[in-house]
């Protein structure tokens, strides 16, 4: 599934790419996509002749701000789920199977969302104050646009008995990191996932805290990472690049760059956990 550093990217490249841009039409092909909205016409109606304003991200949502034809803006949310893809053509250029969703803009160009396990969804939603649609709400801190709130957050934990992996994981406490960069984080941090957050000190938690701003920032600046299966890409099609530089996922019976041991690979609570037994505590 597509993580903080993913989408981020994806923000970014779609901000130079359809900011300002009017659409002409948006056309459904599969009602899962769409799965908030009853039929197609209550979600591409309001999208036709309409401009995008804004592009916004919170956690592994993005937030496109719309102004809509009657002068009134909403937002457009997307959610990529496990295989989604926002991808930009031509008009008529031949486009990937599983394309569910596509918005033409009044230049010829379109954008189109790839979904092949159909996951992920797009759905219309009020704008609040911030400028985010409403039912971001719920997520709780973003390490990358809140980072002054971030310690505050992962101090938090002090009061949990559960493992701060699970903590890391749960969207309404700290938002935008999945699996993959949890183990990359806790790595980086040398604290074992299922650690309980009430047995971390001030300074783990001020480490933990340096290593998402690291791991994160590092793999935005490698457009995210793109694993074996290559169902992430960013909107031209092109694979990200952080992948080459995991140093706990994905590395099972490798060694550990930090200390030679041996990278493990742990089933908890129905998912994968890399680690090094040795480096982290």
């Amino acid at each position: 599934m597509p993580e903080l550093p993913e989408i981020e990217t994806l923000r970014r490249d779609l901000s130079q790419l359809i900011l300002g841009k009017a659409i002409r039409r948006a056309s459904v092909r599969t009602p899962r996509s769409i799965r908030a909205h009853s039929t197609f016409e209550e979600f591409e109606e309001p999208l036709a002749g309409a401009t995008v304003l804004d592009v916004n991200r919170k956690g592994k949502f993005l937030s496109f701000t719309i102004g809509s034809r009657r002068d009134s803006t909403f937002a457009l949310v997307a959610h990529m789920g496990m295989t989604g893809q926002l991808r930009s053509f031509s008009l008529g250029e031949e486009i990937p199977k599983h394309a569910h969703v596509r918005f033409e803009f009044m230049d010829d160009t379109e954008l189109v969302f790839v979904d092949p396990r159909t996951f992920g969804q797009l759905y219309l939603d009020g704008i609040d104050e911030s400028g985010l649609a409403v039912s971001l709400r719920r997520l709780g801190v973003d390490p990358i646009n809140e980072p002054d709130r971030l310690l505050q957050a992962l101090k938090r934990f002090s009061g949990c008995g559960m493992g701060v992996k699970w903590l890391l994981l749960d969207q309404s406490k700290i938002c935008g990191i999945g699996n993959m960069y949890a183990d990359e984080i806790l790595f980086r941090a040398g604290i074992r996932f299922d650690r309980p957050g009430r047995s971390l000190k001030l300074d783990e938690f001020t480490g933990l805290a340096g290593a998402i701003g690291e791991i994160l920032n590092q793999a935005i600046v490698l457009r995210g990472s793109s694993l074996k299966d290559l169902q992430y890409r960013d909107v031209n099609g092109l694979i990200g690049g952080y992948q080459d530089r995991h140093q706990a996922y994905g590395r099972e019976g490798l060694e550990c760059l930090r200390c030679h041991g041996i990278i493990d690979r742990i089933f908890a609570k129905g998912r994968s956990c890399f680690l090094c037994r040795s480096c982290q505590r």
